[in-house]
């Protein structure tokens, strides 16, 4: 079934928002479990067609090894982020709309990943950012989440006005928005049209920049990190950027493919000013959202690093980056999630977001201190994490394909990443200067997702072979 997936979670997108409209009153996080539901029903479909031969409908989407990836990846991120949101809609100023309009964002995350068209792309991408503006400006009565919310509405306009840009010059001297005739159009447009089709590339570039928060494109980031719901935080960090990085690999790809390999090294360009802007920058924050929301900046940067090799590498050397993408973004997935899960935590305890609140957590939750700094462990790069071999994967691709420069890049960026986050647990493992400590409470929600991050974390640092093995069998290049 080639929609299935998006078929399952729109139907319970509207199930859930209709519901929301009849019981009004009382405690309606039920509502979150039926999404769930949802999105763990739809899972199963998308595994069930994981190793399906590729087939297409409406000529607009299909079920291919990119929509099998992403779409798995995308379900996972929403299952995680709805189990954070169920502990955070308990509270009583929290709009019950969250849960429906993050089934809608997914919606738009799954046709993204399943899309052929470029105007499908482009509808899959504004249904996910309409809903994620409204999602980071949910909480009216806060003045940072309308301002987040305002600046990330605006930034994110502006990119998707440069991106369709870009796509209607691609459409102007190809005459289709068909990726499979775009990529076999490729040479001709290069050799009639090359500053049209060079201009078209960048401002592609330039518009998915803007949803990735890729260096110098990153300025609403932090606002729009530290004004929204910490849930929301990571939903944005993460399924929003993983649906992000599966568009911009469709359409690169596609259409840029052999003609075009010499407009990839832009990629790398990008990715290391990002990796070391996003890095620097995160240095002297005290505010553990905003430093997150640069190491996510950074992060992006590490992930783009393969983009820029694929203008190098032949077409049967395309299955390794496709999996070295892959695999970073699981293994940042859970690393996120669970990191933002103990900063919502720390903020809910102490009121404050600042990284004092750090302060005797292994006092307080041995448990929770371990977990996070595993999860930062991992950020940086430490061996034995899902953080490190993902690094490992894209350092190796820089040596294999000859761009040592961004293998440099981003060793040493890495480097500079594990200063901020040993600052983070030298305050966990610090004595409160109190004399009797306070347990640390948290739900056993909570605990479950927490302890559902620690093992993917760990699971894919100790045994990478559990998502390699699945990944090495897709035929990622066909037709």
């Amino acid at each position: 079934m080639t929609m299935g997936p998006m078929i399952v979670v729109a139907a319970t997108g509207f199930v859930v928002m209709i519901l929301e409209f009849i019981f009004r009153k009382g405690d309606r996080r039920w509502l979150t479990v039926l999404s769930m539901l949802g999105v763990v029903a739809a899972l199963v479909v998308a595994i069930i067609h994981f190793n399906a031969k590729p087939t297409f409908a409406l000529n607009t989407i299909g079920v291919d090894p990119f929509a099998s990836v992403f779409s798995v990846l995308i379900l996972i991120s929403a299952l995680l982020v709805l189990l954070f949101t169920l502990d955070f809609s308990a509270k009583s100023d929290v709009p019950a709309e969250h849960t429906y309009l993050i089934l809608f964002a997914v919606v738009g995350a799954l046709t993204m990943a399943s899309s052929i068209d470029l105007v499908t792309l482009y509808v899959g991408l504004e249904l996910l950012s309409v809903a994620s503006y409204v999602l980071v400006a949910v909480r009216t009565h806060s003045i940072r989440s309308v301002e987040g919310g305002i600046k990330y509405m605006l930034m994110g306009a502006l990119g998707s006005a440069v991106l369709l840009y870009g796509m209607s010059f691609i459409y102007g001297i190809s005459g289709t928005t068909n990726l499979m005739n775009l990529s076999g159009a490729g040479l001709q447009m290069f050799s009639t049209y090359p500053a049209i089709t060079v201009i078209g590339f960048l401002m592609m570039l330039i518009g998915m920049g803007f949803k990735l928060s890729l260096v110098p494109f990153h300025m609403w980031t932090p606002d729009a990190y530290a004004g929204a719901p910490t849930p929301i935080t990571s939903f944005l960090a993460t399924l929003s950027k993983a649906a992000s990085f599966g568009m911009l690999l469709r359409m690169l790809v596609f259409i840029f493919n052999a003609p075009g390999a010499h407009l990839f090294y832009w990629a790398g360009i990008i990715a290391a000013i990002t990796m070391i802007v996003g890095n620097f920058i995160a240095l002297p924050q005290r505010n553990m959202k905003r430093l997150l929301a640069f190491s996510s900046v950074a992060q992006a940067g590490y992930i783009l690093v393969p983009f820029a090799m694929f203008g190098i590498a032949q077409s049967a050397d395309w299955a390794g980056l496709f999996d070295s993408i892959s695999f970073y973004l699981f293994a940042y997935t859970f690393m996120t999630v669970g990191a933002f899960a103990i900063v919502y935590l720390l903020e809910r305890d102490k009121g404050s977001l600042d990284s004092d609140a750090l302060i005797g957590l292994y006092q307080r939750s041995p448990w929770l201190a371990v977990a996070l700094t595993i999860f930062v462990l991992s950020l940086a790069g430490m061996p034995l994490t899902a953080g490190f071999l993902g690094k490992f994967y894209i350092f190796v691709d820089t040596m294999h394909f000859s761009t040592i420069w961004l293998g440099v890049i981003l060793f040493a960026t890495s480097v500079v990443s594990f200063y901020y986050y040993i600052g983070w647990l030298r305050k966990v493992y610090q004595k409160e200067p109190v004399a009797e400590v306070t347990a640390l409470s948290a739900s056993p929600i909570m605990h479950t997702l927490v302890a559902v991050c620690v093992i993917g974390t760990l699971a894919l640092g100790i045994v990478p072979a559990l998502l390699l093995h699945p990944l090495a069998g897709l035929p990622w290049i066909y037709g």
